[in-house]
């Protein structure tokens, strides 16, 4: 990735910076989700697939850069110490960037068309976020599939096409499913973190959960995120205040329902049997999980 970023950016105070930024990348989930599928479906160049790899993970890292910015999130990430309009053009040019790498290497269009529209999916996904125009338990769940859904959809999908030429509909389906998998992990993390601004803000599936305030643990819950009530003092009563509101239960339940949805979707795949196996096996032990 970064000797993509040295060849292909002139300006030497936005070829660091971009540097800068891919050495904070500590996984590579989502080129390992494009690795593991094109293995999976019998692809053999070598090159080709880890081009696509990197290309993915210089997407990924742009729109996380773009998400970390609009959400005022992650605040010790060094793009976030810098003056955001200098950080948004090095984001654009990082997302062009690995738009040029995965549309080189195939002359098939249909990878970059497949590219650009779960990009533009996670798009639509994230104005939702960041509107709070969602407004049920469903309605939180599509945006999930839209905004995490299709950004792990499209590694998935991107290396099975490489591998066989042709787009695969049950990939796609159990890949959205892995999409609110991820998040609801995310999510349930994010509870134990008071400083995280998606529950400042309201983004996130245990928000929604919480504002019906079932109980007085929501309650004072909601206070404390809000930072309007400091009776909480330590993890471990924290910890509690959490399970006793009920919010931890139902994202489990929410998430082994999304978890059972991708297995049952995941059997209907038609691959050979031992690299199937190794698929599954892959996916649910992977970062995503």
């Amino acid at each position: 990735m970064k000797d993509i970023v040295a060849e292909n950016i002139l300006n030497e105070d936005l070829k660091a910076k971009l540097i800068s930024f891919i050495e904070e990348k500590k996984q590579f989930s989502f080129a390992e989700l494009a690795y593991n599928h094109y293995i999976a479906f019998d692809g053999k160049n070598d090159g080709a697939i880890e081009l696509l790899a990197s290309g993915i993970e210089l997407l990924i890292l742009s729109a996380d850069i773009f998400d970390d910015i609009e959400d005022k999130d992650n605040l010790q990430a060094t793009w976030m110490k810098l003056d955001p309009s200098i950080v948004t053009n090095a984001a654009t040019a990082l997302y062009t960037l690995s738009l040029q790498v995965i549309s080189s290497v195939s002359n098939d269009p249909k990878l970059l068309s497949l590219t650009l529209q779960y990009s533009l999916q996670s798009l639509q996904g994230q104005h939702v976020d960041l509107t709070l125009t969602a407004s049920s338990e469903s309605e939180y769940i599509e945006m999930i599939k839209r905004k995490s859904g299709s950004l792990i959809t499209l590694p998935s999908v991107l290396g099975v096409y490489l591998a066989t030429g042709e787009f695969n509909e049950t990939v796609e389906e159990y890949s959205r499913y892995l999409g609110i998998v991820e998040q609801i992990a995310n999510d349930h993390q994010g509870l134990y973190y008071p400083d995280n601004n998606d529950l400042k803000t309201r983004h996130t599936l245990a928000f929604h959960y919480l504002k019906n305030k079932y109980n007085q643990s929501s309650i004072d819950l909601l206070n404390f995120y809000a930072q309007e009530n400091y009776m909480i003092n330590n993890m471990e009563d924290l910890k509690k205040e959490l399970r006793k509101s009920g919010v931890i239960q139902y994202l489990n339940v929410i998430k082994n329902l999304a978890l059972e949805n991708f297995k049952k979707t995941f059997n209907k795949l038609r691959v050979e049997e031992q690299r199937k196996n190794k698929l599954f096996a892959q996916l649910l032990r992977g970062n995503l999980i």
